[in-house]
């Protein structure tokens, strides 16, 4: 493990990536390249996010019979709804020679048609017309199979309204990876949980721009370290004395609080979950999911955030909040919607300042990957080591020497 190993032309060594295995207090960080440098960021892609289970959306944002076009870190996909409300994943290229099919979203008839030579697509993915493809009037041609070049379906999954890809095929099963997070939400919610939760019509989203690497966002959110110093408002009702780091297995991790107040509105409080336990109506549990997802679950609502990468060092942030039935929709609870959204818009965006801020650090030949805070950063040591794991158990054929 000690061999200098160069990842494609960054400087990862090996024993940069060991370093981030150590014990907590001797352990450093991910090094600079993995935040800043193009490779690593493709690299992060194909072997990282591309072989895990990853959110890339939410099913409330399409309509039925809508497309919607997404960059996966460079690679562009689509999301289509059918008229029955069914979902699925494509790449968004055409099978003929590969032009982009759709560059903005949009309703459909059902059909998705190649700007370049007009052939045509169902919402579900087979190909249905191939115009002119035998000359001149001629649309179809003797042993042409049209059934062998419908788009290419990107194996897909939806919990908690949230849509998860998982782009070269082979995770487990969603139900098996995910296994950990799902009885922990259902521990929260109740059984019924799930089946119970509304987006509402408005006042349930925001998006965010952010100058920063992806995995800035998501270490942020796993440490409640700065809550004094970044949160000072969140803080007076939500010290930093009554958050605590856990692990949920190899790839769940966050913070618990004890302060929820779910009355945030005392004349018309949003209704909570039948099923939540009564001893626990205070708690707030923030996991992540690993790689992407940041969510928060509370007695009378959760929420969700995708972390999109865009590039090296900018991210988009996409917070989608979801209540329980009547909650979402029933105006007596507009203001507390209202109020819900405006509190956690200020806590993420206070957040933005000190990631981008970090990440101008990055730059630094000063810096190394830091160090932990043995109690106080646990989780996101863990998400660190995940991340190194990671590189090396797929460094075979992208490092230019053996790990």
């Amino acid at each position: 493990m000690n061999a200098p190993v160069q990842l494609l032309n960054t400087k990862i060594t090996s024993s940069d990536l060991a370093a981030v295995d150590r014990p907590i207090d001797e352990a450093r960080g991910m090094p600079n390249p993995a935040y800043t440098d193009q490779q690593c960021f493709e690299f992060e892609r194909d072997y990282i996010l591309a072989k895990n289970w990853t959110a890339v959306g939410f099913v409330d944002q399409l309509d039925h019979d809508m497309v919607r076009p997404l960059d996966f870190m460079g690679l562009p996909i689509l999301l289509t709804r059918s008229k029955d409300g069914e979902l699925k994943v494509f790449h968004n290229v055409c099978s003929h020679r590969g032009m982009k099919l759709v560059d903005e979203e949009r309703k459909t008839t059902g059909l998705i048609v190649c700007p370049y030579h007009s052939w045509t697509y169902s919402v579900q993915g087979e190909l249905k017309a191939t115009p002119h493809i035998g000359g001149v009037g001629v649309h179809t041609v003797q042993g042409f199979n049209c059934e062998n070049r419908g788009l290419k379906e990107i194996r897909s999954h939806i919990w908690l309204g949230i849509v998860f890809i998982n782009l070269n095929g082979n995770a487990p099963a969603f139900d098996e990876d995910a296994k950990v997070a799902m009885e922990r939400a259902k521990s929260l919610m109740g059984e019924a949980g799930e089946t119970a939760l509304r987006a509402p019509a408005s006042n349930g989203s925001l998006i965010m721009e952010v100058e920063c690497n992806w995995k800035l966002a998501v270490e942020n959110y796993l440490e409640a370290y700065h809550l004094p110093f970044i949160h000072p408002d969140l803080n007076s009702y939500s010290p930093l004395s009554e958050h605590s780091c856990e692990i949920h297995g190899e790839k769940t991790a966050g913070q618990l609080t004890t302060t929820f107040d779910p009355k945030l509105d005392s004349e018309n409080p949003l209704p909570m979950f039948p099923q939540w336990d009564p001893e626990r109506i205070r708690n707030g549990d923030y996991p992540v999911v690993y790689p992407n997802l940041l969510l928060g679950f509370q007695a009378n609502h959760i929420f969700a955030m995708i972390i999109h990468p865009l590039t090296p060092t900018r991210s988009r942030e996409e917070l989608a909040i979801f209540y329980v039935g009547k909650g979402a929709s029933d105006p007596v609870f507009d203001e507390a919607r209202k109020a819900n959204l405006k509190d956690w818009s200020a806590v993420f965006s206070e957040d933005i300042g000190p990631c981008e801020r970090m990440q101008i650090g990055r730059q630094s030949p000063g810096y190394s990957g830091g160090s932990f805070s043995p109690k106080l950063d646990v989780c996101s040591h863990h998400f660190h080591k995940w991340i190194a794991r990671q590189y090396i158990d797929n460094a075979s054929g992208v490092f230019d020497s053996e790990l």
